[in-house]
């Protein structure tokens, strides 16, 4: 029997724990019971605890260190707004338990004070005993704390689902959470954790290509494709981040994981003497010689180019992408994309300055990237700039200032200057632009000299620039400068090609997850995405998409619950959203296991007899190969 079976055993259990009446035995067979004495040898009280320990002084730096992961707009702020909703207070933590931000529902407040689920308060288990922060770092795997499992008799008011957030070394950075009351618990609260933690951990990995790399791995990509020779990419964990056509047509799957571990074998050796590992490896895998491109520090790389060679040149000749696949990237067959497609690339070998008009999220820096990556320019650097509404300083970030940076404008000499949100620019740098655009020459701040570079201009906006310019808020000479080429992108809901768009994104992504086995869309799946308004447009939807991935895990298609929850379940009532979630993770698990109840109740992570109250409270039963009503 399980110890989740009655709702009164885990409290009774607790009890005899905390009187010393359990047995050596039943800690041996029983998890919580093993969590609990882990508690105990700590020297913890359950009855008296004490102050929480507040770690303020190292908050700001935290802070500071995870804003990306924090920022409007990142995966967080979503979580935490849908969690709110379900009534739970989304909780982002750092490596020691600490809470760094947090959402809580308003009804939830008064309690998440007296429990201290504030900022700065620490919740490990050395500090706050059995928990959903601290158990998950104490065990490296997502957890869910419900009620008397928490070691704090204070805490068992609280239902904690938390997932750790790892890098691109697969170490724990942090701790993501939902907690909230012991009532509410359900494994839809569990299943957006979960999700919500490996969209951080892609971001995370994405910056860090960004930050290592020119063009972050959108530029590796291109790279790979473009070279003769086979070619993976490699982090140190020994995955196998991206293999390029070459690779994949030539060579048998099962080579990649022995490349991976010799390399990660050789990134391990040589990282004690912080020598970094060899350009080269010893001898031969299949007949090829492996040879190494580190990527980071040179003392401590994360990951590297193999590159498979059968000659015993050691020099990787410079490539440059063909037009035709420099575009590539830019999906679907929409009339106006096409159309804007096929524009971009005529004109791509040109100097002409290009504008590009489309909502936010609409695709307009992958096509700046693409004509770029068609251009002659190609091989020299790509700069982007991102205007904010009337940005302080953007006159010394793009020409720069006599005594401190050069300038984005000198970083992209010889190549492209992508200036997204170009009517957002203050009067002065769009003054100072126009001059530039005329002759190719500038001043940097407190300058008397002028300098001069060799710069092709993309500029791209949301707004109506001839509106502006009608109206005095934008400089008609600047705009008609700009305009060489006009190029506009369609928004996602009025193309036509929303199905077939998904379609490809999905494979690209099952492509970069290296996911087994190809994925596609229920009918209801395809529904929901055509019937969305998509504000956030291509970018939404790639998220959308990333999200179904994840939660999608085995199944062999994607389903409607595997998205996101849309505007018009956001406005339900909680209760009737946790209830609407609760019975589509049922259903979902119980097609999964093909009507095994048994095996549907261990996907869920919950006891039999409580599947069975499920099934009941949602008049569900189970089939032959699924559920019915």
């Amino acid at each position: 029997m399980s110890l989740m079976d009655s709702p009164a055993a885990l409290p009774r259990l607790w009890s005899r724990f905390q009187a010393g009446k359990v047995s050596r035995d039943e800690i041996d067979r029983h998890r919580v019971l093993q969590r609990w004495q882990r508690c105990r040898e700590a020297g913890l009280s359950a009855d008296n605890p004490g102050e929480p320990v507040m770690q303020l002084d190292s908050l700001a730096a935290a802070i500071e260190n995870f804003a990306p992961l924090l920022a409007p707009g990142a995966p967080f702020e979503a979580f935490a707004t849908e969690m709110a909703r379900a009534g739970f207070c989304g909780l982002f933590c750092d490596a020691n338990g600490v809470i760094v931000a947090k959402h809580i529902a308003e009804p939830f407040r008064v309690t998440s004070v007296r429990t201290r689920l504030i900022e700065g308060a620490e919740w490990s288990e050395r500090a706050r005993g059995t928990n959903g922060v601290g158990t998950t770092l104490a065990e490296c795997k997502p957890v869910g704390i419900v009620g008397a499992e928490h070691y704090e008799r204070r805490s068992h008011v609280l239902a904690c689902f938390a997932a750790p957030i790892r890098d691109i070394r697969n170490r724990v950075v942090a701790v993501l959470d939902a907690s909230g009351p012991a009532t509410s618990a359900s494994p839809y609260v569990q299943a957006s954790v979960t999700a919500t933690a490996a969209a951080l951990e892609a971001l995370i990995v994405a910056r860090t290509y960004d930050a290592a790399v020119r063009g972050g791995l959108f530029e590796l990509e291109r790279l790979l494709s473009s070279l003769p020779h086979a070619t993976l990419l490699v982090e140190s964990t020994g995955h196998v981040r991206r293999a390029n056509a070459r690779f994949r047509g030539l060579l048998p799957a099962a080579l990649s994981s022995a490349i991976a571990r010799r390399v990660q074998e050789h990134f391990a050796a040589e990282r004690g003497d912080g020598s970094g590992p060899p350009r080269e490896l010893p001898e031969l895998l299949n007949g090829y010689r492996l040879e190494i491109e580190p990527l980071g520090l040179e003392a401590d790389p994360f990951a590297a180019l193999v590159h498979l060679r059968t000659s015993h040149s050691a020099t990787r000749p410079a490539a440059t992408a063909p037009r035709s696949s420099a575009f590539a990237g830019i999906l679907g067959s929409d009339p106006a994309l096409a159309a804007a497609r096929s524009r971009a690339e005529r004109f791509a070998g040109s100097d002409l300055p290009v504008l590009l008009l489309g909502e936010t999220g609409a695709g307009k820096e992958t096509l700046a990237r693409a004509i770029h990556a068609g251009s002659r320019r190609a091989e020299a650097p790509f700069i982007a700039v991102h205007s904010g509404e009337g940005a302080e300083g953007i006159e010394s970030e793009l020409f720069g200032e006599s005594s401190g940076p050069a300038g984005r404008l000198a970083a992209a000499h010889g190549g492209t200057l992508f200036l997204d949100e170009v009517a957002e620019l203050t009067a002065g740098a769009q003054a100072m632009l126009l001059h530039f655009l005329e002759d190719g020459a500038y001043r940097r701040a407190g300058e008397a000299a002028e300098r001069r570079a060799d710069v092709r201009l993309i500029a791209a906006s949301r707004r109506d620039l001839p509106a502006m310019v009608a109206v005095g808020r934008f400089r008609s000479d600047l705009y008609f400068r700009m305009r060489g080429v006009v190029l506009r992108l369609p928004a996602l809901r009025d193309r036509l090609d929303r199905r077939e768009l998904a379609l490809a994104l999905l494979e690209r992504l099952a492509l970069a997850h290296q996911t087994p086995k190809s994925l596609g869309f229920s009918r209801a799946a395809l529904d929901w995405i055509e019937q969305q308004p998509w504000p956030g447009n291509v970018r939404e939807l790639r998220t959308a998409l990333e999200h179904a991935l994840v939660l999608a895990g085995d199944a062999p298609r994607v389903e409607r619950w595997h998205l996101p929850v849309d505007e018009a379940e956001r406005s339900q009532p909680a209760g009737d959203l946790r209830a609407a979630a609760e019975r589509e993770a049922v259903v979902r698990a119980l097609e999964q296991a093909r009507g095994n109840l048994s095996d549907a109740s261990r996907s869920l992570g919950v006891a039999r007899s409580t599947l069975y109250r499920m099934l009941v409270r949602h008049g569900l039963r189970a089939g032959e190969g699924e559920a019915k009503t």
